[in-house]
């Protein structure tokens, strides 16, 4: 009597009885693409939109100052106007430092010209302009100044630049009004010469 092998029945799992484990899917490719697309659009907007000074969006600028140096100047800011004006005009001899030339142009930083009660003398040098021999801080200086007046039209704008220079590199001059540039226009403004030093030297610094 011949006697069949017996069949393995293979029973199927149910899920409650397999084994715990990590079942891995794969990442949708989509998902991935989205998630490099936003990282990348949020690096740059804050490469563009930090608070920290971005040389590709101020360039060929390197600083906020350098920035602002270059704005227009506003009516209401004397100093911002008078440094638009000052790069203009008086630059290329007094320098942005204001330390002049050497031998050639004197120096505003610390002058003893500068650095008075009153703007009467240094406004009159800039309207009809100044002839020397004139002496700095104890140095003779004899080269010659044009004036200005006719090029610097307005008050506002004469104040502003006499202002900016008085209270530019440490020096602590009172700030220079419209009225009073008005005034020394109208006092001197058709002079038709320059000044010379022993000239202003017998003025008051104070506008009168």
């Amino acid at each position: 009597m011949s006697t069949k092998p017996k069949k393995t029945v293979h029973k199927k799992k149910h899920a409650e009885d397999r084994e715990p484990g990590v079942h891995k899917d794969p990442v949708p490719v989509l998902l991935f693409v989205i998630t490099l697309l936003l990282a990348f659009w949020g690096m740059m907007y804050l490469h563009t939109n930090a608070g920290g000074f971005n040389r590709y969006v101020y360039g060929p600028f390197s600083s906020y100052d350098m920035v602002s140096n270059v704005q227009p100047g506003s009516s209401d800011d004397p100093m911002k106007k008078g440094a638009d004006i000052y790069k203009s005009i008086c630059l290329p001899c007094h320098q942005a430092s204001g330390m002049g030339a050497p031998g050639q142009f004197p120096p505003l930083i610390g002058s003893d010209w500068v650095n008075v009660e009153g703007p009467n003398r240094m406004l009159r040098i800039v309207l009809n302009g100044l002839n020397g021999p004139i002496e700095v801080n104890g140095e003779s200086w004899s080269g010659a100044m044009p004036g200005f007046g006719d090029l610097i039209a307005s008050d506002e704008d004469l104040a502003a630049v006499i202002t900016y220079v008085r209270n530019s590199w440490g020096n602590e001059g009172s700030a220079c009004t419209p009225e009073e540039a008005a005034a020394v226009r109208a006092d001197s403004g058709d002079r038709g010469r320059p000044w010379t030093g022993p000239e202003l030297m017998a003025l008051p610094v104070e506008v009168q």
